[in-house]
């Protein structure tokens, strides 16, 4: 296989890494959260913990981009930028959704309405939205897989 494969594959293990920073980002936001919930995390840090996330959100999601433009102009890989496209499109619903999600639950809480319905709501369409992140993932990581051994063989 050529350079340009090697190059690819490079880009598809970076794009790798930043998920995976993602997911990280996730536990700590859904950590904070909890840790808010049980009384653990006063108000002042979790709006805090909340900003910070927010910042490495923006920023992988900046990362990812950049891996997406590469693919597609540089590469000419239209169909793995595409891939990518529907995965931060997936991942941005579903930071807005989850941020939804927890005002919810933070407002029925502390006793102001109840949201029962809406939340059960966000809740099934959160496990859908993580199908399709799944899905896309599973895209990626066989694109990955059969550019690794490509270039294994070719080498």
């Amino acid at each position: 296989m050529s350079t340009k494969d090697s190059a690819v594959l490079t880009l598809l293990q970076s794009l790798k890494k930043s998920q995976e920073t993602r997911i990280a980002l996730y536990q700590e936001f859904d950590d904070a959260y909890q840790d808010y919930l049980s009384g653990k995390c006063p108000p002042e840090q979790y709006h805090s913990i909340c900003r910070i996330v927010t910042e490495g959100f923006s920023e992988v999601s900046l990362e990812i981009q950049a891996i997406e433009k590469q693919l597609s102009e540089t590469h000419g890989r239209t169909d793995l930028a595409n891939m990518i496209r529907r995965l931060q499109e997936a991942e941005r619903e579903k930071l807005s959704n989850t941020a939804q999600l927890q005002i919810y639950v933070i407002g029925q809480k502390q006793g102001d309405t109840d949201y029962s319905q809406t939340i059960e709501e966000k809740k099934l369409w959160l496990q859908g939205n993580m199908a399709t992140i799944q899905e896309v993932w599973d895209e990626l990581r066989q694109e990955t897989t059969d550019l690794s051994y490509a270039v294994d063989t070719a080498n």
